[in-house]
């Protein structure tokens, strides 16, 4: 069970430091003055509280499924900390609190949706290859059934009315002023591709119709968020029913923590999808690089790389539709062109990016779930990746092809 205190206590500690809008402007790829630290099994409280305050340090939160502390340490100090902490016997890993960043960027809107079912339409001036997409209308029409899917992003708008009523929970794990509800946008977004109501005339329609959406809040008002906060959402998603965690974020550094809260996930029964990143190379982003993470580049309506997309078959996985995405949106304002559009229902826009494509990945997670081959996680991930289409690419951008849903959940 996450300690809530400990974790505000995190977050309002970081905040005093500097105004959230500062720590955030310069990128910088850490939480200053703060570190996360496993001591090695047995280590008692005591001698934990002696450690921490041998180094200068102060206990302020705990993510107690993982055992691993953060602690706040003089900021100048900190690499110092970490170092002779490192070398430290009671001491299992010790590492910086990193930041991770979102992955920039029946209905009535239907033809929008390409990446559900390509007819050849053109979208963003570019007519696309009849049936480059997952085929989900026959996906849809061979499974009925759904799973709780975890968004861990920005939040999600809570009064869009493609997704207010497929809010199953809702979590803050950044202190926000604004708790759980989306400001950003980012969220709102890769919630609707999941699972955006369908059937009611209005909006878009998620790719997994009948899943439920766990809102966990991650990344701040500006998209940013600590790898203590992805890993705190990952915990709660893992210990409160979550069947699939879609991380449309990631960070350059990798974390032992992190990646304990990946494996965690998966030993529990949970597939975790993330996004490779939008740097049109094949350096590796974190989480999704770890081999307990599906990482999901993106493709075009025409099936070839997004430009934009990160990629290398060594550590990525599958490819999903993820240029120019139609999807929900939490207001008609946004910093970036195209502008949404909006109607009864709500507010929509295109977006483009793995952090869109990651999403699509998800909702096939999902189908797979709830069809007779959901039986573990090595059995979703299988269907996934061996049932997936050899579009161009595969083999040098990504291992398995891009995803197919129908033959996801198909005999």
């Amino acid at each position: 069970m996450i300690n809530v205190k400990s974790l505000l206590a995190v977050v309002l500690l970081v905040l005093g430091l500097l105004p959230a809008q500062r720590l955030y402007a310069a990128k910088p790829d850490r939480i200053p003055g703060q570190i996360l630290v496993k001591f090695i099994e047995g280590t008692s409280e005591d001698e934990i509280n002696r450690q921490v305050r041998g180094v200068g340090g102060n206990r302020i939160g705990n993510l107690e499924a993982l055992d691993v502390e953060v602690i706040s340490v003089p900021e100048q100090a900190a690499d110092r900390i970490l170092t002779a902490l490192s070398h430290n016997p009671k001491v299992e890993f010790a590492e910086p609190d990193f930041i991770a960043e979102a992955s920039d960027p029946d209905p009535y809107y239907a033809s929008f949706q390409w990446g559900f079912n390509n007819t050849g339409q053109t979208v963003n001036g570019v007519t696309g290859i009849i049936d480059a997409d997952i085929d989900a209308p026959e996906a849809w029409s061979a499974v009925s059934g759904g799973v709780r899917v975890a968004v861990l992003d920005t939040g999600v708008a809570q009064s869009h009315a493609d997704l207010s009523s497929k809010l199953a929970a809702n979590r803050d794990f950044t202190g926000s002023s604004t708790g759980f509800n989306d400001i950003y946008g980012h969220g709102t977004h890769v919630a609707g591709i999941i699972s955006a109501v369908s059937g009611n005339g209005q909006g878009v329609a998620g790719g997994c119709p009948n899943c439920t959406i766990m809102n966990g809040k991650v990344l701040n008002d500006s998209g940013s968020g600590a790898y203590s906060w992805i890993a705190n959402g990952i915990n709660w998603a893992t210990d409160n029913g979550a069947k699939v965690i879609n991380l449309s974020l990631g960070g350059s550094s990798r974390s032992f923590t992190l990646e304990s809260a990946v494996n965690r996930a998966w030993n529990n029964g949970v597939i975790v999808a993330a996004a490779a990143g939008n740097s049109a190379n094949q350096s590796k982003t974190y989480p999704a690089a770890y081999a307990n993470a599906i990482a999901v580049a993106a493709t075009d309506n025409r099936d070839a790389k997004a430009y934009f997309s990160s990629y290398g078959a060594k550590w990525v996985d599958v490819a999903a539709p993820g240029a120019y995405i139609f999807s929900t949106w939490n207001d008609s304002d946004s910093s970036s062109n195209p502008q949404p559009v909006c109607d009864v229902s709500g507010c929509y826009k295109f977006a483009s990016g793995t952090s869109m494509a990651t999403p699509v990945v998800s909702a096939v997670a999902g189908l797979v779930w709830a069809s007779p081959y959901g039986s573990s996680t090595n059995s979703v991930r299988n269907r996934i990746e061996s049932r997936s289409d050899p579009v161009t690419g595969t083999g040098s951008y990504w291992k398995w092809g891009r995803v197919n849903a129908f033959r996801s959940v198909s005999p």
